[in-house]
């Protein structure tokens, strides 16, 4: 077979979701065809029906969802009309998916290396090999050598553009427009589009220097006697927001399970408002619970999917606060608010949200217990970029209402650029360096600071291509 062979064309495709007791149309009657060699870029805002399509692509809808027409014929099959046991021959053989959370990628009842040996032989990816340079060379390289095709659904346009042969935007559950990558990048038509590619203009305001509230001092730890945190030193100014950047792997979020004391670190401490805290989170006091609050990267799996939002903010009011009846159902409401959400949500369960929204009610969640400090965890990893936007913009305003103090972990250099006052990089489990966002991100800088800053993409389809070669060479 050649090349340009079509391997999978979907026609007119409609699919519904359920929600407030009755069915909502979330794909309006979409097309996409797909050739042998190819990646599709799929874009567009949360709620777009990316996800969906993508899902749909294999025959697939999840729980709540269901198809009401159109075709989906891959190599010839019209998957829509299959039964289950039959679309079931064609997942994990013929068709694979990857799951936005990696923690909902593997069962938790086998190891690691059980689930992963095959597919990182066939990927050529070695263990020390995390940056996202060596991911998406990968990914691309499987592609052409084996003429397979691909659909890339991400929010992020810098990737996006080394991946991706076309790209197809995607909102309100239609197509905007769909073009060749390049076309797309330097023209594209619709004003949607364009506003996609307008650069995030975000900047957090000074912060005036104040003492410590946070202070983690000479810090190992380890998972089952390997050592992951070595002599990690952090300090996080009142009212602050300090970023700590560095690739997969680097410690950072190991960093985090220490301060809450969910980690026990072998050596060293961590100081929280001059006082020492507890190395284990049971051995805490509901107080210093209460002040230190977590905002994790996957709202899906950090939410019980069988509660409505109501019984998720509601927990942590009558937990910490003691609220209860009126009291604990008016303060949800004001929180809801708070997070520029209404009371119309209260009763949703997180499988009728969309992802911001997800991600707004961990925010409320957090706020629930009135804390001081909260640590935020790649929040807006799984987000696109007008959703992002909106959760920024709302975390450094209630920063500044509530005067808040942010340890913000992320791999995302431009969203630490536009939200921090400090930056820590890791690298293997150690701090490389700590300093004012300016200072940090002006040269020169460390080996390890200026590799990391080197791999962040760029909207320029070449830039990869580019970049692997001077690697090469050097």
């Amino acid at each position: 077979m050649s090349k340009n062979d079509i391997l999978l064309d979907i026609k007119n495709l409609k699919i519904e979701g359920f929600s407030d007791e009755k069915w909502h149309p979330i794909v309006k009657g979409v097309d996409l065809t797909l050739r042998r060699g190819q990646i599709m870029g799929l874009i567009g805002e949360s709620g777009a029906g990316k996800s969906t399509l993508g899902l749909a692509a294999m025959g697939y809808t999840q729980p709540g969802c269901r198809i009401t027409g159109g075709e989906i014929m891959f190599d010839g099959v019209d998957l829509a009309k299959l039964s289950e046991g039959k679309k079931r021959e064609y997942w994990g053989n013929r068709i694979t998916y990857v799951a936005q959370s990696a923690a909902a990628s593997f069962n938790p009842a086998h190891r690691l290396i059980d689930q992963t040996t095959a597919s990182t032989i066939r990927f050529g990816i070695k263990p020390e090999m995390t940056t996202q340079v060596e991911v998406l060379t990968a990914m691309r390289k499987v592609v052409e050598e084996f003429n397979t095709a691909a659909i890339y659904i991400t929010h992020d346009l810098a990737v996006v553009a080394q991946m991706a042969d076309f790209i197809k935007v995607l909102r309100h559950g239609n197509e905007v427009e769909e073009a060749p990558t390049r076309d797309m990048l330097s023209a594209p038509k619709e004003d949607y589009t364009k506003s996609l590619w307008s650069v995030r203009a975000l900047e957090k305001e000074p912060t005036q220097e104040q003492t410590p509230i946070l202070e983690i001092k000479n810090i190992d730890a380890a998972y089952s006697k390997v050592k992951v945190l070595n002599d990690v030193n952090i300090s996080v100014p009142r009212g602050s927001t300090v970023a700590v950047v560095g690739e997969s792997g680097s410690g950072k979020s190991t960093t985090a399970r220490v301060i809450t004391g969910l980690l026990p670190p072998m050596t060293g401490s961590i100081e929280f408002d001059g006082a020492t805290l507890p190395n284990k989170l049971e051995d805490r006091t509901k107080e210093q619970k209460r002040r230190i609050q977590m905002i994790y990267q996957m709202a899906d799996t950090a939410m019980n999917p069988r509660q409505t939002v109501r019984e998720i903010i509601g927990r942590p009011l009558e937990f910490y606060l003691g609220l209860s009846g009126a009291a604990r159902e008016k303060r949800v409401v004001e929180l809801l608010k708070m997070i520029e959400l209404d009371e119309r949500f209260i009763d949703r369960l997180p499988s009728e949200l969309s992802g911001g929204q997800k991600q707004r009610i961990c925010i409320a969640r957090a706020l629930a217990a009135e804390p001081d400090f909260i640590i935020c965890d790649e929040v807006t990893s799984a987000l696109d970029q007008i959703v992002q936007e909106g959760i920024l913009k709302l975390l450094m305003r209630l920063q500044k209402e509530l005067n808040l103090t942010y340890l913000f972990i992320t791999h995302d250099i431009s969203t630490v650029k536009a939200i921090s006052d400090q930056v820590v990089v890791m690298n293997l489990g150690q701090v490389v360096e700590q300093g004012k966002k300016d200072d940090v991100f002006s040269p020169p800088h460390p080996e390890y600071t200026e590799l990391l800053l080197s791999s962040v993409p760029e909207m320029d389809p070449d830039w990869l291509t580019n970049l692997n070669k001077v690697r090469q060479a050097s």
